[in-house]
């Protein structure tokens, strides 16, 4: 990109809380209604058109490992195969050293990559929300911030003596945002290691931005209330639904609270 215009959307960026957008007045008569002329567009296609208009957030699985994409189920049997694995270990490097071995690096059962949920195979309430609605809320969010730096931007170009190539190419909204959105844990994981109870609680995080020096990405993460295994299965799986709802209005909530110039 040429670097003057990589110079105004950075002056752009710096100085966007003094911008202000105007919506354009109507300027159709008054009482005049063009439902005639213009066709109400099929729901499905404006909301297609929608989405490709968007300023995306670009999904990074990072450290994680493929499946993050979608939802995993942790039973208590991994967190006892685990240990199972670890005594086992221990016994033998005390055999080898002649010594006693307990040690080792502590683990979370939220760690545990758990198991895929066949019976939610094609089924969108199992894709990672990272990917899908919280991706869709949150793009929604920088269309607007980047829309401001391109205005800020245009606007600089047309005042100070900027070619035409130079004052297009300031113009030019991005389809993809600079900052990445990472996924963290998504997983119904059971309450309790002893005892038989079936219960379940869905984790759900997500990280917006880059590490940087001394500056943590920013982070969002849901834990529902703990329920049997049966109520989350029941009515194809309603309570799945209307708890990955929560986890991604708790998400935009929480993430859309960056600051501009993070994104």
């Amino acid at each position: 990109m040429n670097p003057r215009i990589v110079l105004r959307y950075a002056a752009a960026a710096i100085a966007i809380g003094n911008f202000a957008v105007h919506a354009e007045p109507n300027t159709s008569a008054p009482g005049r209604s063009t439902a005639a002329s213009t066709p109400m567009p099929d729901a499905t296609d404006a909301a297609t058109a929608e989405k490709s208009a968007l300023t995306r957030l670009r999904f990074d699985r990072g450290a994680y490992k493929p499946g993050i994409e979608g939802l995993r189920v942790v039973r208590r049997e991994a967190t006892l195969n685990l240990l199972g694995a670890k005594v086992a270990l221990n016994v033998a490097m005390s055999l080898l050293s002649g010594g006693v071995s307990l040690g080792g690096r502590s683990f979370s059962k939220d760690d545990l990559e758990g198991d895929r949920l066949e019976e939610l195979e094609g089924d969108p309430v199992a894709v990672n929300p990272a990917i899908s609605d919280l991706n869709d809320a949150l793009s929604r969010i920088a269309t607007g911030i980047y829309r401001r730096r391109v205005a800020a931007a245009r606007d600089t170009a047309l005042k100070d003596g900027s070619t035409p190539e130079e004052i297009e190419e300031a113009s030019q909204i991005p389809k993809e945002a600079d900052t990445p959105l990472h996924p963290r844990a998504w997983h119904l994981v059971y309450e309790n290691l002893s005892g038989s109870d079936e219960l379940f609680r869905l984790n759900f995080g997500a990280e917006l931005g880059r590490a940087g020096f001394m500056r943590p990405p920013a982070v969002c993460a849901y834990q529902s209330e703990p329920f049997e295994w049966t109520v989350w299965q029941a009515n194809q799986w309603q309570r799945l639904r209307d708890e990955r709802a929560k986890a991604v209005a708790h998400c935009t909530s929480v993430l859309a609270e960056t600051p501009e110039k993070r994104w």
